[in-house]
């Protein structure tokens, strides 16, 4: 895929809901935090469940893609339901239960190289802030580290547009796939209301 291609798939931009949780950070805690993500000492996938289990199973599943994409996709979607159960049990150290994992559904304009939400208060432009997603129906889960670029007022609230400054390569093509599914939900119903209206 070339570099034009490449940045038209990734500028693709919808309008969704997910499950967001957001908190920001320093300069020198967002570098500590992605210096141990790049070392293996912590994992971006892992707020739900333990580390080792969750990590063997996401390596496992890559390399069924190669040779089944069809079961390797069905897979994952066992592993998100898997984790999610996981999230609303209580096993003690095997699970993460702090306000890192999301629970709460935002409305968001969402691409693979940002997303835009609305709170309550202004954001300075420039902050730092660590990203908790899940996307749904698929409950996936990933962590990640975005920019405040811009702000805007608006009647309930703020507007603010937020860049991904760090997001794993799986995180984002996951991130792809899902527009992708939602934009083809989108176009379908839209083609199903003009055909309605025409029928009308």
């Amino acid at each position: 895929m070339n570099k034009e291609s490449q940045d038209q798939r990734d500028s693709i931009r919808i309008k969704d809901r997910i499950l967001l949780s957001f908190h920001p950070v320093s300069v020198e805690e967002y570098r500590t935090r992605v210096k141990s993500y790049m070392e293996g000492t912590e994992d971006p996938w892992v707020d739900t469940c333990h580390p080792t289990f969750q990590k063997d199973i996401k390596v496992h599943i890559r390399n069924i893609k190669d040779k089944d994409k069809d079961l390797a996709a069905v897979l994952e979607i066992f592993d998100q339901k898997l984790n999610m159960i996981l999230g609303l049990v209580d096993t003690g150290d095997t699970c993460d239960s702090d306000d890192s994992v999301p629970k709460k559904l935002y409305k968001v304009n969402l691409s693979a190289k940002g997303l835009g939400f609305e709170t309550g208060e202004e954001m300075e432009k420039g902050l730092l802030l660590q990203l908790s997603i899940g996307l749904l129906p698929e409950h996936y889960f990933f962590t990640c580290f975005g920019q405040v670029v811009r702000t805007e007022r608006r009647k309930d609230g703020y507007f603010n547009g937020v860049k991904f400054i760090w997001i794993t390569e799986d995180d984002q093509e996951k991130l792809i796939e899902h527009i992708f599914s939602r934009q083809i939900i989108y176009l379908r119903m839209r083609r199903q209301q003009k055909e309605k209206k025409r029928r009308d």
